[in-house]
């Protein structure tokens, strides 16, 4: 017995050690290395590789609003989380070719055979660990050495697949054409040899039920047949490995990702039909039956892509998958089935939908636009925005869409307020964002005339009422807007009782413990960041994200010690925004025959804006008209009329020459000396104008040429006959200042230049040329300055601090101070789109009680002269005030500017010091 037992223990160990080499090639050896490489390597790296792709997409966020990739995978960034379980694999593969490959060789590439039938698949391991590792170039060379190798291999297949996947990613199509070429070439030979068996099979069975029987050698060889080619998968006429069925699914879907990348959607739709044929997870036909229907649905084929969602429903796809079917089939073609919308409406009243309530009010537009039923889509349009909080992808496709249809149905006012919307909150990689932003831009400035008119239209019929009248219409106002306000806040508790009770319900799966989200320093830091993303640095403040915020403008002037040490407690002396009063309202009426004048020409010049926007801008020639010729009605006396006249006249030219001839026949009569009228006598009069012009100006270069060269008496001569005799010469101001200076330079006594100068002043104010006028006749009166004694004993007022806290300063224009509010949300807007990441804020100071600025803090100097020249250079939201003075001061220096109230000190101070 003992024997016996010693014979079994040595015969044992004796074959465990001749089973360990590596170069034998007997059952027991190719046995032990072949499971070892497929258990220790292949099986632990592909269970690695799996895990770490599910774990991933387990969290990824999917963008259902575009076409879903094939294949989720990784960017750079998410990629490196999977490094550890990528590397691993990468090394347990590694390990298994060194030790287990038969036989073993220092250079692979130098083998000629390989007996191990499992290493081949480690080096095809090994090569999808580098693919998914995002380093291409490496997988590419790993296959190549596969496929160099395993020629007679189904692994050779597999390797050109891999290649082919790769070469797409580094966007080398043509190279990955020729391999797919090549894939779709052997699987047409494995399906004909499948079709010859399969009829050899037939025949037999026929031969069989027919009594015809084979010979005992025929047999014999056909099954000796059957049998190598069921073991090797080798084809006896070619030595061709057969294309594995099992790698069909992935050849289909990688052809179709190259259709996709060509934007041939047909094309890809046809091979995701295929690749279907070969899907058996529902998981992989749930995500091919989706992006086949958002194919269909983007190339309108609506019965294609209603099918296809509702086999997504059918296939046990992930809840964000199967809502987002529900939603596309409503929108790809809900209309005129009772079903899906009966189904929009369960979703909408679903408490576990709130989050996604946007999404479905967007799907039940549609599908009432698709009806015809365009107010009642607008309304859940509507509906869309109001419930989007966290999805700016859904809610700047809401905007967009109630502007499509206002900007369909020439409302062109609610379509830029849309627009401009969408561009607000729609994300940065919003399709059409730059269109968007076009849009919104090119149509401000309608909107901005419109409004105008409107309003000035308003004030004046509320002027034209008894004083009982008006004060009951503002409060009728008033009365309104607070039940505005009351609907408001109504729907936004409506809104929040939604949102909380979805928080209550998800929020114990997404927090550790019993700990609420403020509680949880880690949400709290996302939360944040996501903030951050979305909206930039953003100011604590009411209506933080409206652009025409209302903005109470302090009546009262701030002192220093306001500025020095109540800046902390601005938030708590501030009351609450109660709206406008009835005397507040009736003081914007035009009181008075001045007011009525100045709003008349207000009307007038927003209604011509107007018009020549409908007209240039969007081709309305009839809108325009409208515009013009409501103009003409107005009963005031206006350059606007002859403008408006001539404008009617070029858009009645070639449609409608009677009205033409009507506008011709009124600028002739009452404007016969204007330039329209000038124009209707003679075409070229422009044209001529303009050669003159030329000539004026090369004139006036001449006469500029001999003042430099001080011939003076001539620049006199030519100065008098163009003042005396060009009376409309443009430039007939730049000549009296010649005459002056060259007057100055040939005459110790100044004052024959003061003529001059004071007809130069009278006759064109608000030029260039009259603030030299001023400057040239001030100092001839004054001297260049007075001789005052300095008392260099005192001390300067400014203190230079080095990396002091800067604050800028912003000197708003006449017209700017009329609605400081506005002015001041404009800066603040221009802050977050160009300075989004500082912490800027905006603040109203009153400097010697009567002068309003705008004061930006808080930021180095460094950054303060960054901000001055972005400003200077910047038209989008700042218009004019892009012009207004401005400067940088440090927060000490500006308690001392309203203190003492030296701004010209400060100019210089910060001219020398700055």
């Amino acid at each position: 017995m003992n024997f016996r037992l010693i014979a079994f223990l040595f015969i044992s160990l004796f074959l465990i050690v001749t089973a360990c080499s590596t170069e034998k090639n007997s059952f027991i050896n190719r046995t032990y290395h072949g499971t070892t490489a497929k258990y220790n390597g292949l099986f632990n790296a592909n269970e690695l590789l799996d895990q770490s792709l599910k774990s991933y997409r387990n969290t990824a966020k999917e963008d259902y609003y575009s076409v879903l990739p094939l294949t989720q995978l990784p960017n750079e960034e998410e990629v490196m989380g999977m490094y550890p379980a990528i590397d691993t694999a990468i090394s347990k593969c590694t390990k298994v070719i060194s030790n287990h490959s038969m036989p073993t060789a220092d250079e692979p590439s130098k083998k000629k055979v390989e007996y191990n039938h499992w290493i081949d698949e480690n080096w095809i391991a090994i090569g999808r660990s580098l693919y998914f590792r995002r380093d291409y170039d490496g997988a590419i060379r790993n296959f190549e050495f596969v496929r160099k190798f395993f020629k007679t291999d189904p692994s050779n297949y597999e390797a050109t697949l891999w290649i082919a996947k790769s070469q797409l990613e580094i966007k080398e199509y043509g190279k990955a054409k020729i391999n797919l070429d090549l894939l779709d070439l052997a699987v047409k030979e494995t399906d004909e040899i499948n079709s010859t068996k399969k009829k050899l099979f037939s025949r037999e069975k026929s031969n069989a039920e027919t009594g015809k029987k084979m010979s005992k050698a025929a047999k014999k060889r056909l099954k000796k047949k059957n049998k190598k080619a069921k073991k090797s998968g080798k084809d006896k006429e070619d030595e061709k490995a057969l294309f594995p069925k099992e790698i069909r699914l992935e050849l289909e879907k990688t052809k179709a990702q190259l259709a996709l990348l060509r934007k041939e959607n047909d094309l890809a739709i046809t091979y995701l039909d295929e690749a279907l044929k070969f899907a058996k997870k529902k998981e992989d036909k749930a995500r091919l039956h989706f992006i086949t229907a958002q194919l269909a649905q983007k190339m309108g084929n609506t019965e294609k892509s209603k099918f296809h969602y509702g086999q997504v429903l059918k296939n046990n796809a992930p809840f964000e998958m199967d809502f987002n079917a529900r939603i596309n089939r409503a929108i790809a073609g809900g209309s005129g089935d009772p079903k899906i919308k009966k189904q929009l409406l369960k979703m909408s009243r679903e408490s576990k939908n709130a989050e996604f309530k946007d999404q479905i009010y967007y799907a039940m537009a549609e599908v009432a636009i698709q009806e015809n039923k365009k107010e009642q889509g607008i309304i859940y349009l509507h509906r869309s925005t109001f419930y989007s909080t966290t999805n700016p992808r859904q809610k700047g496709r809401s905007y967009e869409r109630l502007a499509d249809l206002s900007f369909a149905d020439k409302n062109y006012i609610k379509a830029q307020k849309y627009y401009d919307s969408c561009a607000k909150v729609m994300p940065e990689n919003y399709p059409n964002a730059d269109g968007i932003r076009n849009k919104a831009t090119r149509l401000k400035d309608l909107v901005i005339a419109v409004e105008a008119a409107n309003y000035e239209d308003s004030i004046q019929r509320i002027a034209k009422l008894s004083p009982e009248e008006q004060e009951a219409f503002a409060t009728n106002v008033i009365k309104k807007m607070k039940e505005d306000d009351e609907r408001r806040k109504a729907l936004e508790a409506e809104k929040l009782k939604e949102l909380q009770t979805v928080a209550a319900s998800v929020g114990q799966e997404q927090l550790s413990g019993n700990k609420s989200y403020w509680n949880n320093s880690k949400l709290r830091s996302s939360g944040f960041d996501d903030f951050r993303k979305q909206w930039g640095q953003r100011e604590n403040e009411d209506n933080w994200r409206r652009t025409d915020k209302i903005i109470v403008v302090p009546s009262t002037t701030e002192t220093a010690e306001d500025i020095a040490g109540n800046e902390d407690n601005k938030g708590k002396e501030q009351s609450k925004e109660s709206g406008p009063t009835v005397e507040q309202l009736l003081s914007k009426i035009p009181v008075g025959d001045s007011a009525i004048a100045a709003s008349n020409e207000r009307l007038v010049a927003a209604l011509y804006d107007a018009g020549i926007i409908y007209k240039d801008l969007l081709n309305e020639n009839d809108i325009a008209a409208k515009q013009f010729e409501n103009v003409l009605t107005r009963e005031v006396e206006s350059d606007y009329k002859a403008m408006s006249s001539f404008q009617l006249y070029k858009i009645y030219e070639t449609s409608d020459v009677t009205k033409a001839n009507i506008q011709k026949e009124y600028l002739l009569t009452y404007f016969p000396n204007s330039d329209y009228s000038n124009y209707l006598r003679d075409p070229d009069f422009f044209v001529k104008r303009k050669m003159i012009e030329k000539l004026n100006e090369e004139d006036y270069v001449v006469v500029l040429e001999r003042y430099n060269r001080g011939l003076y008496y001539p620049v006199i001569s030519k100065a008098d006959d163009v003042i005396e005799n060009e009376k409309k010469n443009p430039f007939r101001a730049k000549y009296m200042l010649l005459k002056a200076l060259s007057l100055g330079q040939l005459n110790v006594d100044k004052s024959p230049i003061v003529p001059v100068l004071t007809q130069l002043i009278a006759e064109y104010p608000n030029t260039q040329e009259e603030a030299r006028g001023k400057e040239m006749l001030g100092i001839i009166k004054n001297g260049y300055s007075a001789n005052i004694e300095s008392d260099f004993s005192k001390k300067e007022i400014y203190t230079y601090v080095d990396k002091a806290e800067m604050w800028v300063v912003i000197f708003p224009s006449v017209d700017d101070q009329k609605n400081l509010g506005l002015t001041q949300s404009n800066v603040s807007d221009f802050n977050k789109e160009y300075f989004s990441r500082s912490k800027l804020s905006t603040d109203l100071k009153v400097l010697g009680g009567d002068i309003n600025v705008i004061v930006v803090k808080k930021m180095t100097e460094k950054e303060a002269k960054v901000y001055l020249a972005k400003f200077k250079k910047t038209k989008k939201y700042l218009g004019n005030l892009q012009n207004a003075k401005t400067f940088f001061i440090s927060k000490e220096n500006l308690v001392k500017l309203i203190e003492t109230n030296k701004l010209e000190e400060y100019d210089y101070f910060f001219l020398e010091n700055y």
